[in-house]
Order: C-alpha cells, then structure tokens, then sequence
C-alpha cells in the first residue's frame, strides 16, 4: 500500500467514519465522514473485477484533461461488518498497458505483410519450381529476398530499441563510404519507392563520401529516413539525399515533398513510438526510426536535428565525422 493511496474505513453501516487526505484528493469529495461509502459518486459507478474471500477489486472512469482516468478500488472486510477500502489512482498504469497493447498490435502489423509476401512466394516455389521459367524464378526469388530483407529491417529496429533502453547500444566506427551505405539501403528500399512512383535523387558533393562510421549502421539511418520520407510523402514525388562538407564533417540531408510536421510536434519525434498525428491514420510504423537513427548518429560522434514546414515536407540532417579530417589529427 502506497502513501499516495486514499485509505477509507466504514461501519457495519457502510458508513465511513475515517478517511486518509488521500481519499479526500482521489475521491474529489469535500465531506465523507458519515457519508454512505458505495454511494459517493465515483464508487456508485465503479465496475467490479474481480472479488475473492478476502477482498474485491473495482473500477472506477472518471473524465481528465486528454484521456478517462481510472481508480481501482480494494475493498476488504473486517471483522464487526466493517470495511477496509483502499482507493488508487491507476490512471498512469492503465495507459502503460494500453500503450503496450497498441505497440503489439502495430507489431502484429508490421510483420503481418512481409510474412504474407513470404508465404506467397514459398507456395509459389513448391507448387510450380520445376516448371517455372527462369525469369520467373528470378522475380520470385527477388520478392523473397525484399520480404526477408524487410523483416530483417523490422526486427534489427525492435532490437536496437530494446538494447537502447537497456545502455548497451554500440556501434563500430571505422572509415567507411556514405554512397556504399545508401547503396545498401536502397536493396530495402527501391521497392518502397517504385510501388509510390517515387524518385530517388542524390546529391553528394565530390569530397562528402568517405566518413568515420558503422557502415551497416549508417545503411540502418539511411534507410530509416528514406522509408519515412517515401512512407509519408505522395505518390510521384521526390526524395533527395544529400551530403556535404561542413568544418570536418559531412551533413546529410534527406528531404521528402511531403506535407510537413506540426510544429507543436515537432520537439517529440525523436522520442520512441511517437507517429504525427497528420500520418498517423495513412501510413504504418512503430514510431522507432528517429530514435534509433539519433542513437547511432550520436554514437557515431555525429548530430542529428529536423528541419519541417506544415505544407512544404520535411527535411532530416545528420553528420558524421570526415575521416580525412580524423586522419590528419592523427598525423598531427
């Protein structure tokens, strides 16, 4: 039993003759000495569920600011007809496991499509391998591959969010090319784009490829903020990745045509599982990416920020270290 838990004790009556500051608060009643305990406005509502020999557990929804608060309430009988019943405010608990149910149905989801596509492959291949002609079999072989390379890409975000959370989150920097990694990426990502007719436009300046980085991380990056920019943009549309030189780094910039984020927004994308509310509805996702795109960016020595008119799309910036530039400190 907590502190911040409202404490109320009843007659053989049920009529309460104590009460905590705590049940005053919770409960939202001025007066309760002498009042009749299962009539008090949130306790004539509450629903049970679940009642054993020893106590029963309620239920109570009352109206808050954005969502419904919850109250449990524990009532226990003591001996002489009393009751002891103890009022909490679960509301914080209660939106814990909703958000965890949501996150698992998004994840059921998310999987649920490469895994159809695999399915359907695979029946393919055995009902017809040996008579299939070998273009045919190529084509199948490639949406096998996009499948499993998607769920690769699924499952490595679930990964890294838990090793996040955790502290235990590394990466391996050494010298490594941007345009092999973006090369990598578009494997996940080509597909994406052709299904939206979208193009994929670069933009590398001639001395902005070779950095200090986890190459198979960068690849993770690139191909976070281009199936964000090509998941949330139109059909038809561009998304550019650009990189420069800037005072030893190299910036990146994924820039989609899609219809920007709210401002208010905008200082919580990089929190885990947060999705805009302007794409929530059309598009998928765990709401992942940015965080994890931050946590290998900083990792990496690099920064990572967001730049976004509501109208005029959304552009991602991130850099990594030269590894010219580290490779002269060295000498120095």
């Amino acid at each position: 039993m907590a502190l911040s838990d409202g404490i109320v004790l009843t007659d053989q009556e049920g009529l309460v003759v104590s009460a905590n500051p705590a049940a005053f608060r919770i409960l939202g009643e001025d007066s309760l000495v002498g009042a009749v305990f299962e009539e008090l406005l949130l306790v004539s509502g509450a629903t049970r569920i679940q009642e054993i020999e020893t106590h029963t557990v309620r239920r109570a929804w009352f109206p808050r600011e954005e969502r419904m608060g919850v109250l449990e309430l524990v009532s226990t009988p003591l001996p002489g007809g009393r009751a002891l019943h103890t009022v909490r405010d679960v509301t914080a608990q209660a939106e814990l496991l909703r958000l965890k149910e949501e996150f698992l149905m998004e994840v059921a989801h998310e999987l649920r499509t490469p895994i159809s596509g695999l399915i359907a492959s695979l029946d393919l291949v055995v009902d017809d391998a040996l008579n299939m002609p070998r273009n045919e079999l190529a084509l199948l072989a490639g949406a096998l591959r996009r499948s499993a390379l998607r769920l690769e890409h699924l499952v490595e975000n679930l990964m890294d969010a838990g090793s996040i959370e955790a502290g235990t989150f590394q990466v391996r920097a050494q010298a490594a090319s941007l345009k092999h990694s973006l090369s990598e990426a578009m494997a996940f990502i080509q597909p994406m784009l052709e299904s939206k007719g979208q193009e994929l436009v670069k933009a590398f300046e001639a001395d902005a490829d070779r950095v200090v980085a986890d190459e198979r991380r960068t690849t993770q990056v690139f191909a976070n903020l281009i199936s964000n920019a090509s998941k949330y943009a139109p059909e038809g549309t561009r998304v550019t990745v650009g990189a420069k030189s800037v005072d030893g780094y190299v910036r990146i910039t994924v820039a989609d045509e899609g219809p920007g984020i709210p401002l208010d927004e905008q200082n919580r994308l990089f929190q885990r599982f947060f999705r805009s509310r302007t794409v929530r509805e059309q598009a998928g996702g765990l709401g992942l990416g940015l965080s994890i795109c931050r946590a290998i960016v900083h990792a990496q020595g690099g920064d990572i920020s967001i730049e976004s008119t509501p109208g005029h799309g959304t552009s991602v910036h991130f850099t990594l270290p030269k590894a010219r530039h580290l490779a002269e400190e060295a000498e120095d």
